[in-house]
């Protein structure tokens, strides 16, 4: 067993953005059995494990913040914050719309790469090609609007989603019926313009560019039965050789504070975050630079501008903690810049 030592125990405040990404479980449908073809990362996968492979790729090749357009966002308001967010699928804006404030910015969010819509949805329709399908009994003020990414040539495994959401930051304000998704339609059509042209933002995020299940080629034990990309493309799910399910995750999420927040282990020579719950044990580390979403001269409080400063993690889970450890340690090694 790898030797651990305790750096800085204490009470872990706040959770880990990434884990709660964590909580899913692979979607009906999607493979649990070893194929017999060509190796991937050094193991023999299924020609469908092969496809979702190539499908979660070219869901990263598109840079969600290529998606959503800065000076189109700028209309709704005074912008205060734009760049990447949540597991690298994510771009995410805040303004400051007519009749709000500082502290209740409304939100417009892009993600790309989902396996399939998160939330009831209503029947589709066609938007530059793309199927459009609208979440199903939204809150007042928000809307949702999922689409489809386009089909990754093949067509072996199921093509993947994005959506377009909005949460409208004017407190009592009073819209017109039917209104809450005149932006995030106006976001959408910028959407769908340029899907096609797979754009790329100028973040230089280095995990972005990367498949969390290289980290097979690194893992000497436990053994690896299967693998296969998540319901989102930064997250590789693992099943080891008993059984048990793992999983590795990238994301962005506020550095931790100094004093306070997850404890920090050592595992090896290395340092690590770690917390366990009643399920798994979650070891992570921040490779990479901190990413400051905030707008040059935002109005925003300084506590609100500490909050999109982000900093990019890489998750290990499992159920049982010596098998995180060899996948955390796996994923420093492969992932660490």
């Amino acid at each position: 067993m790898r030797h651990i030592s305790r750096v800085t125990p204490v009470v872990l405040a706040i959770v880990f953005a990434a884990c709660a990404l964590s909580c899913g479980v692979n979607v009906d449908g999607s493979p649990r059995v070893v194929g017999v073809g060509a190796p991937v990362y050094g193991r023999p996968v299924s020609d469908f494990v092969r496809a979702e492979l190539a499908v979660a790729a070219a869901a990263r090749a598109v840079e969600p913040c290529g998606l959503l357009d800065a000076a189109g966002v700028a209309s709704f308001g005074v912008l205060t914050a734009y760049g990447p967010a949540g597991d690298l699928s994510t771009c995410h804006a805040e303004v400051i719309p007519p009749g709000g404030t500082p502290v209740d910015p409304s939100w417009i969010e892009v993600v790309v790469g989902e396996r399939e819509p998160s939330e009831g949805v209503g029947r589709g329709r066609a938007a530059g090609g793309i199927e459009v399908r609208p979440a199903l009994s939204p809150l007042p003020g928000t809307c949702t609007l999922y689409f489809s990414l386009p089909p990754v040539p093949g067509g072996a495994a199921p093509e993947r989603w994005g959506h377009v959401s909005y949460l409208d930051g004017t407190a009592g304000v009073v819209r017109d019926a039917g209104d809450d998704c005149a932006e995030a339609r106006a976001v959408l059509g910028a959407v769908t313009a340029r899907l096609h042209s797979a754009p790329r933002g100028t973040a230089n995020i280095p995990l972005a560019q990367q498949d969390p299940c290289r980290v097979v080629e690194k893992v000497t034990e436990p053994e690896i039965a299967t693998f296969a990309p998540g319901s989102r493309p930064y997250e590789c799910r693992l099943t080891l050789g008993r059984g048990d399910e793992a999983s590795v995750r990238f994301a962005l999420s506020t550095p931790p504070p100094r004093t306070g927040g997850p404890e920090v282990v050592e595992i090896d020579g290395e340092s690590f975050a770690f917390f366990e719950d009643g399920l798994e044990c979650h070891y992570y580390f921040y490779p990479g630079e901190i990413v400051d979403t905030n707008v040059p001269h935002s109005p925003m409080s300084e506590i609100a501008r500490r909050g999109n400063r982000l900093t990019a993690s890489v998750a290990a889970t499992a159920r049982d903690c010596e098998d995180a450890q060899m996948l955390v340690l796996a994923a420093a090694e492969m992932f660490d810049y």
